[in-house]
């Protein structure tokens, strides 16, 4: 899920959700009886014997003259005949057995509206279905055919595009559509698919640099794994696929328009996925929704759990290509802009603020983990149809799950997202994909907030998943945060969402270890500032000030700073409580002293510090930390 090849190429699509199907629970499976109807055939009833023990059903036809229908409003058991222009917009989506399109007709799929099939589609005319519009096909036995000058079409948009080279990531909803067809308005230099057989990452590269140290930075270490597409090449339903716009006309901020023509897709498609084994990379595999409709993503974790980890990557674009970002150009995209949904933790939001909901849109490219080599499965039973799939972020609220996400922002332009899933089947370990979703390494971001887990040091989470029956008010939640911005920023910690009983009522606090500040962050979002560098113990998330409170001051209390002489500092708790190690800041937060100790008193020698105020980080054996100011004389 890398950067060769390309600039970072990344999905987007204009409606990050369609509205589309949900599963249809339908007991009755038809066998091959024959249906004939058509304008002329003015609905003759027919009954058609199921192969299980239930009722036959009563087929009735109704056709669109163009007004309105001759028969009353189709639903899931008609024969449906279109022979007069139709927009759903105007005159609302419908529910059919069989559909046909006559000829020199056309039927429009509009925005925010849907149409679902239980069988057959036959078009002779025109069906066309708009970017958030969608086509649900049912039962996996049923076709699409085109006959004679017939023509179907799904139309797709980019989201706004801030330079043409603005990688969209892409899948076909139509078979048979031609690269040069689809792709005329990018560039043909910038089409590729991702070849997962040669993605292989054991090293890892330190800032762009082309110097390289043994690890993983999610990054093919040949640049071997992005495949230029040829203007001839068919597009695989089921593949993903990574375009840029062409420069030619091109005007920042703009959407624009991409059309799949040929017979929409339906019933079960496979695309093989590619495992290169226990090796300690991620084994990225780049595929996309095939379907002229949403799917679930649940529905598509419950059928491929075998084959991948169970977690999808969106990518919401919205941080500028960088040289200090990882990859095989000079300038990259910042893989801290995926958006990312796990099977059972929940969702964070990429780039642009926004947290998905649990579908992926028509014609929609994304990345998934091999943890195996074998087919990932799409079938009719993902597809989603309905009014409120595009209603956005979550799920109903579980008493016994809690989720809280966190925002890191600053005033010039970071975002970044932590999700903390307090959910049944998860521990504090690496639970896998489906509870713990680790942040792409390629990543150039300016800034990040992350968790770790003790086992797994090598690792930044953005989303952990955590025992559900574990949460108290004694809960305390560390959180790591990551600058690389080395001019002066404000950054801010804030609330992003809360879910569930216990953190929709609870105060939650952020502890500042290094200035010793506690915030109530469900009052305000905590503003600070940061050197350079990796700070895994600075902020921690609480629920109970008193307790905080007590124990801070009773080890502020015992800490006592002696200034020896010009050169040398004492610490000592008297308390006796050990000390494990103490830090020195200079008044712009940057490390400047560190010493290690194992006794309650600890000298240490500032002869290399200027005479000026520091703040002394003491952090002591019971895992307390207590900071204080110290003027260092000459």
């Amino acid at each position: 899920m890398k950067t060769y090849k390309i600039y970072l190429i990344y999905v987007m699509s204009i409606c990050f959700i369609i509205n589309s199907y949900a599963s249809l629970k339908n007991n009755t499976i038809l066998n091959s009886t024959s249906i004939v109807a058509n304008s002329s055939e003015r609905s003759i009833s027919s009954i058609v014997k199921p192969t299980k023990k239930t009722n036959s059903i009563l087929l009735t036809t109704t056709i669109w003259n163009g007004t309105t229908w001759d028969n009353g409003t189709p639903d899931i058991n008609t024969i449906t005949i279109i022979d007069g222009d139709y927009t759903t917009l105007t005159n609302g989506g419908f529910s059919a057995w069989s559909l046909q399109v006559n000829a020199g007709k056309k039927l429009v799929v509009s925005n925010n509206t849907f149409v679902e099939v239980q069988m057959d589609v036959t078009v002779d005319g025109d069906l066309w279905v708009e970017t958030c519009g969608a086509l649900v096909q049912i039962d996996e036995t049923g076709t699409f055919t085109l006959n004679g000058s017939g023509n179907s079409l799904v139309q797709k948009y980019t989201s706004a595009l801030n330079n043409w080279n603005d990688y969209t990531y892409w899948s076909s909803p139509v078979s048979n559509a031609v690269v040069n067809n689809v792709f005329s308005a990018s560039h043909p230099y910038s089409r590729f698919w991702f070849n997962a057989s040669n993605y292989l990452d054991n090293l890892a590269e330190i800032g762009n640099t082309g110097t390289y140290i043994i690890g993983q930075d999610d990054i093919d270490d040949d640049g071997n794994d992005w495949t230029l597409l040829g203007g001839t090449d068919t597009l695989t339903p089921g593949v993903g696929y990574a375009t840029t716009h062409s420069p030619a006309g091109f005007v920042p901020g703009n959407t624009y328009p991409y059309v799949f023509n040929g017979p929409l897709n339906t019933g079960t498609i496979t695309v093989p996925v590619q495992y290169n084994g226990n090796n300690g990379d991620r084994d990225w595999n780049f595929i996309g929704n095939p379907y002229p409709s949403a799917i679930s993503v649940d529905a598509f974790f419950e059928a491929n759990q075998s084959v991948i980890g169970l977690a999808v990557y969106l990518w919401s674009h919205a941080t500028p290509a960088s040289n200090n970002t990882n990859g095989n150009q000079s300038y990259n995209y910042n893989a801290d802009d995926y958006a990312v949904v796990t099977c059972y933790s929940g969702e964070i939001a990429g780039g642009t603020n926004v947290i998905p909901n649990r579908f992926i849109p028509s014609g929609q490219g994304f990345f998934v983990q091999a943890i195996d080599n074998g087919n990932v499965v799409f079938t009719n039973d993902m597809r989603m149809k309905d009014t409120t799939s595009n209603s956005q972020f979550f799920r109903s609220n579980n008493s016994t799950e809690n989720k809280l996400w966190v925002n890191l922002t600053s005033d010039n332009g970071v975002f970044n997202q932590l999700l903390m899933a307090y959910v049944e089947g998860a521990s504090r370990a690496d639970d896998g994909l489906c509870f713990d979703a680790s942040r792409n390494m390629s990543s150039g971001t300016p800034a990040i907030i992350y968790s770790i887990i003790d086992e797994e040091v090598d690792k930044k989470y953005a989303i952990q998943g955590i025992e559900a029956s574990s949460l108290d008010t004694n809960e305390v939640f560390s959180i790591g945060f990551y600058n690389t911005i080395d001019q002066p920023t404000q950054f801010s910690l804030s609330i992003g969402q809360t879910e569930g009983s216990f953190m929709t009522s609870q105060t939650i606090y952020l502890k500042d270890n290094l200035l010793n500040n506690i915030h109530d962050l469900t009052a305000s979002a905590y503003t600070f500032t940061s050197p350079t560098g990796e700070f895994n113990d600075r902020f921690e998330i609480r629920f109970n000030v008193e307790t905080l409170g007590v124990s801070q001051e009773a080890s502020e209390n015992a800490l006592k700073i002696i200034d020896i002489n010009s050169n040398t500092l004492q610490f000592e708790m008297t308390n006796h409580t050990n000390i494990k190690a103490i830090t020195m800041y200079d008044a712009l937060g940057r490390e400047v002293q560190y010493t290690k100790s194992e006794n309650s008193m600890q000298l240490v020698n500032v002869s290399n510090l200027q005479q000026a105020m520091y703040i002394a980080k003491v952090e002591l054996e019971t895992g307390a930390i207590v900071t204080k100011k110290v003027l260092k004389h000459l």
